[in-house]
């Protein structure tokens, strides 16, 4: 059986950063398993609600957002089963002039080798392809919602990850408390 049985093509990505990021690739987290700031923000109890997250990493600046600041960018609204998210594109988010996404200009379509960890306040992470959510490429919409069916998430945060097409929501961050960018650097052929 190929990766190709096991994963959809849409997933193919994602299976691959995954497998750099358990490699030990460059810039990874440290042996935690989780990036170093949020470790710190982990240390909130399980059920507590983070009032906001960090973007850093492979970015221009680090930056932090409250449920305000994540309201003043350009909103996007997505239905997953019965119900409606409403928040910010996930790619629209890193590339805002308070973030800057920053691929490595010396490396061929560097996008395609970069992935997102997303952490919530209670320790919980997922693994975003940035491949997987650009429009050039993956397209996927990759939602930072701050709105369930018109209303706060309430238990789950100021803001949680919602992919949009994933078979499960294995992926779907509640409690945001921290996204931080990596680049998967070459095993050094």
């Amino acid at each position: 059986m190929t990766y190709r049985t096991l994963f959809p093509p849409v997933g193919a990505a994602l299976a691959v950063a995954a497998s750099m990021l358990l490699a030990g690739c460059a810039n990874s987290p440290p042996s935690t398993g989780m990036p170093a700031h949020a470790a710190r923000t982990a240390t909130v109890a399980d059920n507590a609600v983070s009032p906001s997250f960090t973007v850093s990493g492979a970015v221009g600046r680090r930056a932090t957002f409250d449920l305000a600041a994540l309201q003043a960018l350009p909103a996007a609204t997505q239905t997953v089963g019965s119900n409606s998210y409403t928040g910010v594109n996930l790619w629209t988010l890193l590339n805002d002039a308070s973030v800057g996404l920053r691929p490595d200009a010396a490396v061929r379509n560097p996008v395609l080798s970069m992935y997102a960890v997303l952490v919530g306040s209670d320790g919980y992470r997922a693994v975003v392809s940035l491949a997987e959510i650009a429009p050039e490429s993956g397209n996927r919409v990759a939602l930072v919602a701050y709105s369930l069916n018109g209303a706060p998430l309430g238990r789950n945060g100021m803001a949680r990850l919602v992919m949009a097409g994933d078979m499960k929501p294995g992926r779907s961050v509640a409690r945001l408390a921290a996204i931080e960018i990596f680049a998967a650097q070459p095993s050094g052929r």
